[in-house]
């Protein structure tokens, strides 16, 4: 009976009691953030207070992304800060805002594609973009090679690394999500060819690493409803020397976003370089990385952001060394292949890609329909609720341009 009525209820009307019920905490919340920011920034607290509660009232960018995006800031008039796309995907309205975005650009129906990291290989790999090798999938019930032997258990694994003859590899999860469970390898320990050693030293055996494909909590909880069992063996990409001057052996890719316009035209809208110091084999910001914005032109490297952080930096955590002024090597070649991915599969109206820079040029490393929206803003001189993302927004939103 109650979820008969349930499912009568106006879409406006349901969880209206729980939402009733933490207005009074949210409130106080936003009081306690306006002060803090304001004492920190000398600012007004009752001008933080109203301006962030009209934003979200009027445009619903919410609190977390009013000081995640600094819309505090005193320069910013009232039209800029209405441009930002609210992200609430790691506040307590746990995406809502992230999943309307996504289901306008992104149809479910497609999502396999840029979900599933083999089916996504295969695809562009057909197209002639540049990918990294597959030596393989692990999965106890379907792994395999790619020269058909199995890959199912410690010793199927253990007999392709002491066979194949490679030496550097990454080990990550088919279906992954926000680096979580990537292992990147370069090389073996002592040239044991069973004993693996990770980027920061660590060593792994066949047993070890199979045993680690079981511990699939964060993974299930940065992707729910992924299958937790395949885990692709790829060819470790080994980053620009220019690149790996600057931050070191992990492999920083730029988040490229694009959009397929209104009149079918692939464009960039912006882009951020993920930059990650620690040889932890991710570039995620989750894992204490930065995100620098991008100059579309040229390719130089602006300020950047961290997460869990509202000041912006300019050196590389941990470090003294600056990136400001960095020039991003095959620049143009980075952002050809961007737009040539988002013409192949043009009914997904928005992607941000991963892609690494080598020193041959630029290889595509992942497609997100699901694509993070700080990421984007968080270092950003503007919001993107403007020009053709704009109008391919609000188009989509009143159901047209589909």
């Amino acid at each position: 009976m109650i979820g008969n009525l349930r499912r009568l209820a106006p879409a406006d009307f349901r969880g209206l009691p729980r939402r009733v019920a933490r207005e009074p905490r949210r409130i106080a919340e936003s009081w306690r953030c306006a002060r803090k920011v304001a004492s920190e920034n000398g600012l007004s607290a009752l001008r933080l207070f109203g301006e962030q509660t009209l934003l979200e009232k009027l445009y619903s960018i919410n609190r977390y992304s009013y000081y995640l995006y600094r819309l505090f800031e005193p320069g910013l008039s009232w039209e800029e800060k209405k441009r930002y796309l609210a992200d609430d995907y790691y506040s307590e309205e746990r995406g809502e805002a992230n999943l309307r975005l996504w289901s306008l650009l992104a149809p479910e129906k497609y999502r396999g594609l840029y979900d599933n990291k083999l089916a996504f290989n295969r695809f562009f790999g057909s197209l002639g973009l540049p990918l990294a090798e597959i030596y393989g999938v692990y999965d106890p019930v379907y792994g395999y090679t790619l020269d058909g032997r199995s890959l199912r258990d410690a010793r199927d694994l253990r007999n392709w690394l002491v066979t194949s003859g490679v030496e550097e590899f990454v080990f990550k999860p088919v279906e992954g999500a926000e680096g979580h469970k990537i292992l990147v390898f370069a090389g073996r320990e002592s040239g044991d060819p069973d004993r693996l050693l990770t980027l920061d030293g660590d060593i792994y055996d066949a047993e070890r690493l199979v045993a680690s494909t079981r511990d699939d909590a964060a993974l299930r909880a940065g992707n729910p409803g992924a299958d937790t069992r395949s885990y692709l063996i790829e060819r470790r990409i080994r980053q620009h020397p220019e690149l790996t001057a600057l931050v070191g052996q992990t492999l920083c890719c730029i988040r490229v976003q694009t959009i397929v316009t209104l009149e079918g035209e692939p464009r960039i809208i912006a882009a951020v370089c993920k930059l990650q110091p620690n040889p932890v084999g991710v570039d995620h910001l989750i894992h204490n990385a930065v995100g620098a914005w991008v100059d579309l032109d040229s390719g130089v490297l602006g300020r950047g952001r961290m997460r869990g952080d509202l000041d912006y930096v300019s050196v590389l955590p941990g470090t003294e060394t600056p990136f400001v002024g960095f020039r991003l090597p095959y620049w143009s070649e980075v952002k050809d292949l961007a737009l040539r991915a988002a013409a192949a599969f043009p009914w997904v109206r928005s992607v941000g890609w991963d892609i690494a820079i080598s020193e041959q040029g630029p290889v595509l490393v992942e497609g997100n329909e699901r694509w993070a929206i700080s990421l984007v803003q968080m270092s950003a001189p503007h919001g993107l609720m403007t020009g053709e993302f704009k109008a391919l927004y609000e188009a989509l939103s009143e159901g047209e341009g589909e």
